[in-house]
Order: C-alpha cells, then sequence, then structure tokens
C-alpha cells in the first residue's frame, strides 16, 4: 500500500497532475464488493479486500503484472481513472472521453478481463503505464505511445523485468509469453526486458 501510494504521487510530480487524496476503510466499514473505487477527487481503498501478492495456486497478482489487483496496482487503476477525468472535456459516471478516444485510437484487446467499458479498458492501461511501462510498451505499443502522446511520461524507465525483480517464475513467463505473442504481430511490441 505505501508503495503504491508512493508510485502514484510520484507519477503525478512527474506529470504535474495534482494527485487525490487517498482514503482507505478498515473492511468492517467497507459495503461493496470491489476493493477500491474513485469519485472526483479521491480515491478510496479498502485494502482487506485487494488481493495478496500471488505466488502460487491460483492467486496470479504481483506489483507490476499483467495482472495486478494488490494495493499496489488497484492504487495505479485508479489513478487511470483520475488521469481520464482530468483529461476529458465530457464525463459521464466518473468515465471521460479521454478513455473512449484512447481505446478508438490504440484499437488493442483489452488488457485483463477487469474492461467492462472503455474506462476501465483504459484505467487497465494506465494501470500498468503506472506501474510497468516497459511491459505495457511491448504488449500494447499502440496504447503505450498513444498514451506518451498525449504527453505522459512514465515513472520508470527500467525494462520490465527489472520491475518483476522477485516476482514468482510463472509471473514472468506468462508476461514473456505475452511479449512474444505482441511481438509477432508487431515488430515494434518486441523488448529487451
Amino acid at each position: 500500500m505505501d508503495d503504491g501510494k508512493a508510485l502514484i504521487a510520484s507519477f503525478c510530480t512527474v506529470n504535474n497532475i495534482g494527485c487525490p487524496p487517498v482514503v482507505q476503510y478498515p473492511a468492517d466499514a467497507w459495503p461493496f464488493d470491489a476493493c477500491a473505487y474513485y469519485r472526483p477527487t479521491q480515491i478510496n481503498i479498502c485494502v482487506p479486500k485487494c488481493a495478496a501478492i500471488g505466488t502460487v495456486g491460483r492467486a496470479w497478482s504481483y506489483p507490476g503484472h499483467i495482472i495486478d489487483r494488490t494495493p499496489y496496482g488497484v492504487l495505479a487503476h485508479e489513478l487511470g481513472h483520475h488521469i481520464d477525468v482530468l483529461n476529458s472535456t465530457t464525463v459521464d459516471r466518473y468515465r471521460g472521453n479521454f478513455s473512449v478516444e484512447l481505446r478508438r485510437q490504440a484499437n488493442e484487446p483489452k488488457l485483463t478481463n477487469y474492461c467492462p467499458d472503455d474506462g476501465e479498458w483504459a484505467a487497465e492501461m494506465l494501470r500498468l503505464f503506472i506501474t510497468n511501462p516497459d511491459l505495457l510498451r511491448a504488449i500494447r505499443p499502440r496504447t503505450h505511445a498513444a498514451l506518451i502522446k498525449r504527453g505522459l511520461k512514465p515513472v520508470h524507465t527500467d525494462g520490465w523485468r527489472s520491475r518483476l525483480a522477485g516476482a514468482p517464475e510463472r509471473t514472468i513467463a506468462l508476461c514473456a509469453r505475452r511479449v512474444d505473442e505482441a511481438a509477432t504481430l508487431s515488430p515494434k511490441g518486441s523488448s529487451n526486458g
């Protein structure tokens, strides 16, 4: 949680964005199924509802991974909604036209299964751009390029494997497969990692 808060603060500083406050709730005071939500102008999170770092079994979440439901990734995802709202001229139910235009321009598949609409698609892409930009560049190069073109700057500039240092081998292997798949579709999708 603390690393996630520090990351979103750094991202906001680098991009000259006002960082929304993060309000934490205990599990007994949290009436939602989701572990977090964004409402202008704050991020609300219930850490006990977030995923733990996955190392075995069916638990796959890992900070900076394609799949990241840990507080680190959840905060970055919710910051993605903040970026959407700040960069939109119209907003409907906390989703702006920034996300609609980004998805249309990039024309790339969703990153995870949590993408019921353009706002969630963009928040997931922004999550990875914030936590592991080289991995986003490698697997969704048009989305990465569109975010850069819109003036967003990543905090991290190292390779995607460095961002996943200490991750289980299966996490690295899944990312490597996705990088290889993207490279087959687009030569610009390759990465040194």
